[in-house]
């Protein structure tokens, strides 16, 4: 799952909120990294080319780009509004 490591962005001078929005992406969610470690997976570092602050979250032994469902529930049970999309429910 890829992310946007918020420290970075503000340390380049960026305002988080506008980074993350654009006409393709309108709204965006948060977690804590300690939030996606708790659920047994690996949050890191890996930018990509246009994105120098881009992060990734990963799966944990043979299937990096899988979630359980567990986990996957504990990512919408973790997730908050970064940038909110008006009438729009995490659920």
């Amino acid at each position: 799952m890829s992310v946007d490591i918020e420290k970075l962005i503000v340390d380049s001078g960026n305002d988080p909120e506008e980074y993350v929005t654009t006409p393709k992406y309108i709204g965006s969610v948060a977690f804590t990294a300690q939030s996606i470690r708790d659920l047994d997976l690996m949050v890191g570092y890996n930018p990509v080319d246009g994105n120098p602050h881009h992060g990734e979250v990963w799966g944990a032994g043979g299937r990096p780009n899988k979630f359980s469902n567990s986990q996957k529930r504990g990512l919408i049970a973790a997730a908050e509004w970064y940038v909110q999309i008006h009438d729009v429910e995490i659920i």
